[in-house]
């Protein structure tokens, strides 16, 4: 989304003045106009990657002119929005954004906490002006922030100043705020002061804590699990995001549960997959998920809102993205009709992508070798560590939410028990614990797929386990596993040990074909995906892993200390 230069503004203005040929014209289209919610037939004209004029009247023509005729029953809508994605769960900004526009979602606000733990300020700024050079996505950004670290006061302030940084947040630790952190009074006035949105991760919060964070300039909250919550978000003034992923796949039930109520406005509704999952991400697009709403017997122009206008009246960016209006970027999904939301064709910044279902996106010429650097392997022990070193394990409650238990170190493993070693990759420190319903048949996987980027190795056999480590010290970033004698699998990530440069189709098959071996393989849960990632990730709870140890989140104790 490159900003509006004046001499751009001017051509703006009078090609509106018809003083000017249209780059493109539209003759005789269907429109749904999302302001007012009516479709009607319009002629509508760009300006280069603008759109100069919708009504009426017919626009100066020359022979540079592209006059595209649509079919009758075909319909213009606004590009989709995704307003809370996480862009590197196996793929990366690059391939999801390219993937996200080609089904209609052109625009993402994006979570750059993985980023700003590897990049300096300087390489940060650098890599999300290149990725938008692409053409191929428009990628927003958040300014993620906890207390204490990953960002300090400057470090966040100089963020929250960059064009397309658009919010603080996901705040996801409610307990200092609760207590009174001087540290997050402080964060949540940059944010504040830097008149940006800031968002809040709050699942299963009281009122009374909504009202808190809401007294903090929280904004918006995307945790809502059901019709309740999301009705106690907007009685307090929240944009509230209902989630349709792998892990919470809520949205259908929540919007039946709303089409029952009569006369809610529905305005700061928003739809989001929150970092759906491969292979999950392509059930659940925003053209997806606008038809499930409109199945559930949410009017149209309202199911077409929550995708377009309501997130960019949200983010301050109306005037410029969300509906199809003089002055706004040509950012259009052509569609056979209202009721089947995924377009046929596809127009970004006033540019086929997408069209009669087919390809015409130029390849990128953005390149991620600078940025797919492996992680230092210095500090890491030279063979996999096996003795036992704690009588506390971790037992799954589903994907990603973990209690603690205890066992007898010297105890053969029960069939639903795998071991688990974890190792934190800046000072070698270790764990060696057990885990539960990860598995009851999984030889050995090794791992670098998990929010910290240290190391995880599980399973039954420990000679299994030390080959996978190996393989790890000698170079390989990724999930390796072996889960039998005669099934193994990698998906290489070489791009910070998270992340492919493999295209989102791809890797969804490998991803499939990874699923369905841990499925056979025993895990019984939703996304095995979600539970590498999240074992180190430290806003959810009960126990997570972390470089000094097993740590109780709620009491932010250590209950089991690394070697």
């Amino acid at each position: 989304m490159n900003p509006l230069t004046y001499e751009m503004h001017c051509r703006l203005i009078d090609t509106a003045r018809k003083k000017v040929p249209a780059t493109m014209y539209f003759p005789n289209v269907n429109v749904l106009h999302v302001y007012s919610g009516i479709v009607q037939r319009e002629n509508v004209w760009l300006c280069g990657d603008r759109i100069a004029y919708v009504g009426q009247d017919t626009p100066l023509l020359s022979d540079e002119t592209e006059v595209c005729r649509l079919k009758d029953h075909q319909i213009m809508v606004p590009a989709y929005i995704e307003p809370h994605a996480h862009p590197f769960l196996l793929y990366n900004p690059l391939t999801l954004g390219s993937y996200l526009t080609e089904k209609g979602t052109m625009i993402s606000v994006n979570d750059n906490s993985l980023f700003m733990a590897h990049f300096n300020e300087k390489e940060l700024n650098a890599f999300v002006h290149a990725l938008n050079q692409t053409g191929l996505h428009t990628w927003l950004w958040w300014a993620y922030f906890e207390e204490g670290n990953p960002a300090e006061i400057d470090t966040l302030s100089g963020w929250l100043n960059n064009p397309l940084v658009m919010q603080g947040g996901e705040l996801s630790h409610w307990l200092p705020l609760k207590f009174g952190s001087p540290d997050l009074y402080e964060k949540l006035f940059a944010v504040r002061h830097s008149e940006k949105r800031m968002e809040s991760h709050l699942p299963g919060s009281s009122v009374n804590t909504l009202n808190l964070f809401a007294a903090g300039g929280v904004s918006a909250d995307h945790e809502s699990m059901t019709a309740a919550d999301v009705i106690n978000r907007l009685n307090l003034g929240y944009y509230t995001a209902i989630r349709y992923s792998s892990i919470r796949p809520d949205l259908p039930v929540i919007m039946n549960e709303l089409a029952t109520q009569p006369g809610l406005d529905l305005s700061k509704i928003m739809l989001t997959n929150d970092g759906a999952s491969l292979p999950f991400l392509k059930q659940a697009t925003h053209a997806a998920m606008i038809k499930q709403v409109m199945d559930c017997g949410i009017s149209m122009p309202d199911a077409y809102r929550m995708a377009t206008l309501n997130p960019a009246v949200y983010y301050r960016m109306d005037d410029t993205v969300g509906s199809l209006a003089p002055g706004r970027i040509a950012d259009i999904n052509i569609l056979e009709s209202l009721e089947k939301p995924e377009p046929t064709n596809v127009l970004f910044e006033g540019k086929w992508i997408v069209r009669d279902e087919e390809k015409v996106m130029q390849p990128s010429t953005f390149s991620l070798e600078h940025y797919s650097n492996r992680a230092d392997l210095t500090h890491l022990p030279d063979a996999c560590p096996l003795q036992q070193t704690t009588s506390v394990g971790i037992e799954l409650q589903n994907s990603v939410i973990t209690h603690p238990y205890s066992f007898a170190p010297d105890s053969e493993l029960a069939e639903n028990e795998c071991l688990l070693t974890y190792i934190c990759r800046s000072n070698g420190m270790y764990l060696n614990t057990r885990i539960k319903n990860f598995s009851h048949a999984l030889r050995a996987l090794g791992s670098t797929y998990c929010a910290s980027g240290d190391i995880l190795l599980i399973g039954q056999d420990k000679q299994a386990m030390a080959n996978a480590y190996q393989k790890i010290l000698d170079g390989f970033q990724g999930i390796t596993a072996q889960f039998d004698e005669t099934r193994a699998l990698s998906i290489s990530l070489d791009m910070l040990g998270v992340m492919s440069n493999k295209s989102i189709g791809a890797l969804s098959l490998e991803a499939e074909q990874f699923m369905d071996h841990m499925k056979k393989s025993g895990f019984a849960f939703d996304d095995p995906f979600f539970c590498l990632f999240f074992l180190t990730e430290l806003h959810l709870p009960y126990v997570r892993l972390t470089p000094e140890g097993i740590i109780d989140i709620k009491s932010a104790k250590i209950i089991a200390p690394t070697q």
